[in-house]
């Protein structure tokens, strides 16, 4: 059985040139299920969300959705940045619905799609407000209401959590992992963050490699999390700190 979006041996270049970046690269994820990919800088991380999302085609291999081939394709797959990218002169429901109304949807219409969705995303009350008189962790909050009104169900995040402070970090993640299984979405999340890996996905797959240095890079392990009985603290459970001490021992 297929999974919701799968890639499928990789090869990938910064540019489309000779200079490899990343090689067979294979990872899948289902709907509901949120994967991460950690290495370390410059390693191809956000060449390989290129791939995935269509933006970039790859030297060789294919991307697959729903068991369509995708490569190449941008548009069915969504794409978050790590900056919200608020657009400081519309309002919070314009920033959220401008994938509606990019795609035709009449402002009216756009806007009571989104605001039907601002409590279920934690912003119940800004629809009117404006980008500067957000916190940081309601701006991202803005930012994935807008990346899910894109109406795909694939998801690529691009260390999404990495410019707030710790603890709205914390509770974010835990927040968008709640969400990601509730609204169906198959998540691939990028981060440098262990930690964030760990307690965020079902499946880390670690990339290692020098491209730069003429290395290209390739997943070398596949650390599954296995998640504790219900009520009991993941992050101070022996599954995570297992998890952890496997992900740290690829990385190198």
């Amino acid at each position: 059985m297929t999974s919701f979006l799968e890639a499928c041996g990789l090869t990938l270049s910064w540019d489309g040139g000779a200079t490899v970046v990343a090689r067979d690269i294979s990872l899948h994820v289902d709907k509901g299920e949120t994967v991460c990919l950690v290495g370390r800088s410059g390693c191809g991380k956000t060449t390989i969300l290129h791939a995935l999302s269509g933006l970039s085609r790859p030297l060789e291999g294919h991307v697959l959705l729903a068991g369509e081939d995708v490569t190449g394709t941008p548009g069915r797959i969504s794409y978050m940045l790590q900056k919200d990218l608020l657009l400081p002169h519309l309002r919070i429901i314009d920033n959220a619905c401008l994938p509606l109304t990019l795609a035709g949807v009449s402002r009216d219409e756009a806007r009571g799609r989104a605001r039907e969705l601002f409590a279920r995303f934690g912003l119940e009350g800004t629809e009117e407000q404006w980008p500067s008189q957000l916190s940081g962790g309601m701006r991202q909050r803005a930012a994935f209401l807008r990346t899910y009104l894109m109406g795909n169900d694939a998801v690529l995040l691009d260390e999404p959590f990495s410019a707030l402070d710790a603890l709205t970090r914390t509770e974010l993640r835990q927040w968008y992992a709640h969400m990601a299984v509730e609204l169906g979405l198959a998540s691939v999340v990028i981060t440098h963050d262990v930690d964030e890996a760990v307690s965020l996905a079902s499946r880390v797959y670690v990339l290692r490699g020098n491209p730069s240095g003429g290395v290209p890079s390739s997943i070398v392990a596949q650390v599954d999390v296995p998640r504790p009985a219900d009520g009991e603290s993941f992050e101070l459970s022996h599954a995570f700190v297992d998890a952890k001490r496997e992900v740290f021992s690829h990385l190198g």
